[in-house]
């Protein structure tokens, strides 16, 4: 199947067409929206306030982990893997949900409790109770079960609607320093009815009944999803790891400098992100090695072309986003821009090549062997007295590098790519 060639798709053609179009959009919308706001709230907020919100908005994102516990990357393959036996997919999505929203409530309840423990957190505790509800909105909102069944146009106009209200309200209601936790709200309110809506419209469009579910159904996922979880704890972990070493060893204006340069190089990524995310089914169900193997080729070299450009003109992206405050970090983003051919690699070499073929134990060592390196490398650093910030940088690099040669080695051992039929 030649997937270039739009006027004579076959049925998995369209499908992966229509899935690549949705996601483009949604993931589009995503990042401009985040671009927008970005540039707005440094200006608004102060690239020091800023920062702040990363930095506590990164301690979340660990909660948002356990929460999904892997489901978001895996359970997509159960839908696909059953989606001709209704009866099977409504015991799947209920349980889901019931162990997400467990979840949720065990780990809200032990974060609250540790925030009387730690000196640093207490210092934001009213802007970290406040994004707590930012995890509840992604508990309940089953993009997995949307990318499983292949409709994608119900969560595309979910997000449309409520990311572009919280520009509007982000616009119009936050207009001093002081309002950071005004922000927060707005962003937790706007994340809650995303999750609410994509409940409801699983359930009433897509013909979902929530059933009972037994404890065989919870342990059989909680095993076969944890080693999504353990990898999601450490490949999720890069650029909160930093952000969050960056805030304690460093200022909360180097945090805000090395957000924004991820967030450019997101939108860079952002097309072979979504054809990845939209091949998934497809290639999960038909196994198709050739169509695979030319999707990461053709990434790749594409890749390179962007990461010319995001090189090319760093000072220019950096104004762009961040202001002239923080234009000066633009050798930060230079450097950080090699990761756009990595990480694009990564993706491609991830779901669809490893778990879409039966290595889903290699596809979570390949987060925890780099992960642990890192890891290892920091407390290193930080038992001499010597982490900072450049240290910091070299690592968060590093840890892709290795995962994206691990994963390489075994697509290569499996006969996964370079294939000629």
């Amino acid at each position: 199947m030649n997937i270039l060639n739009f006027s004579n798709l076959n049925s998995d053609g369209k499908i992966i067409f229509k899935n690549f179009s949705y996601l483009s959009l949604l993931r589009i919308f995503n990042i401009l929206s985040q671009y927008i706001l970005v540039s707005f709230l440094v200006r608004t907020l102060g690239s020091e306030t800023y920062g702040v919100f990363v930095w506590a908005f990164a301690i979340i994102q660990y909660l948002v982990i356990i929460v999904n516990f892997g489901f978001n990357t895996y359970a997509a393959k159960y839908v696909t893997d059953n989606n001709n036996d209704p009866n099977r997919i409504n015991t799947i999505f209920s349980s889901i949900m019931g162990i997400k929203i467990s979840l949720f409530i065990c780990s809200s309840i032990l974060f609250l409790i540790s925030l009387n423990f730690f000196p640093l957190l207490q210092e934001n505790v009213f802007l970290l109770v406040i994004l707590l509800g930012f995890a509840l909105g992604e508990a309940v909102f089953p993009i997995w079960f949307f990318q499983g069944s292949e409709k994608l146009e119900i969560p595309t106009k979910i997000i449309f609607v409520f990311r572009l209200l919280l520009v509007i309200t982000t616009l119009w209601l936050i207009t001093q320093t002081e309002h950071l936790l005004r922000y927060a709200l707005l962003l937790t309110i706007s994340q809650i009815l995303i999750g609410f809506f994509g409940l409801v419209f699983a359930i009433t469009k897509l013909d979902i009944k929530l059933v009972r579910f037994g404890l065989s159904d919870i342990t059989d996922l909680l095993k076969e999803s944890f080693a999504f979880f353990l990898g999601g704890i450490f490949g999720k972990s890069f650029n909160f790891a930093a952000i969050m070493l960056i805030g304690i060893y460093c200022s909360m204006e180097d945090v805000s400098s090395f957000d924004i340069s991820i967030k450019i190089i997101a939108v860079m990524q952002l097309p072979f992100e979504t054809l990845s995310a939209a091949l998934f089914p497809t290639i999960a169900r038909s196994k198709n090695r050739l169509l695979n193997q030319k999707v990461i080729f053709i990434g790749f070299l594409a890749s390179l072309i962007f990461w010319a450009f995001t090189y090319w003109q760093a000072a220019f992206l950096m104004n762009l986003l961040g202001g002239a405050e923080l234009m000066e970090y633009s050798s930060l983003l230079q450097r950080l821009s090699m990761l756009i051919p990595v990480v694009v690699l990564t993706y491609l070499l991830g779901p669809n090549t490893l778990i879409a073929f039966g290595h889903q134990n290699h596809f979570n060592y390949s987060f925890i062997i780099p992960s642990t390196i890192y890891i290892l490398i920091l407390l290193i650093f930080w038992n001499m007295g010597s982490l900072n910030f450049e240290v910091i940088i070299i690592s968060r690099i590093m840890v892709d590098v290795m995962m994206v040669l691990y994963r390489l080695v075994v697509a290569i051992h499996y006969r996964l790519i370079f294939i000629s039929k």
